[in-house]
């Protein structure tokens, strides 16, 4: 995990929520406790699933068509 992600992430946060604050526009999440509390959980979740996705074996990628890009193909 990148610390200095993380870091710069809590700095853009604070940065926009006094932004908001200081233009009197509304900020751009639950104005409430528990509304902010759903989205911390939800970003620890979608934490702890990749990092713990990332030691797993793709099992099904034979299966994936990918990207008409990629491959060369025409769709």
């Amino acid at each position: 995990m990148s610390y200095a992600k993380v870091l710069l992430g809590l700095v853009i946060s604070f940065i926009t929520g006094a932004g908001c604050q200081l233009l009197h526009i509304p900020v751009p999440s639950p104005p409430v406790l528990s509304g902010a509390l759903l989205v911390f959980a939800m970003s620890v979740g979608y934490w702890l699933v990749d990092r713990s996705m990332r030691h797993c074996a793709a099992r099904h990628k034979s299966l994936c068509g990918g990207h008409a890009i990629s491959t060369g193909k025409e769709g």
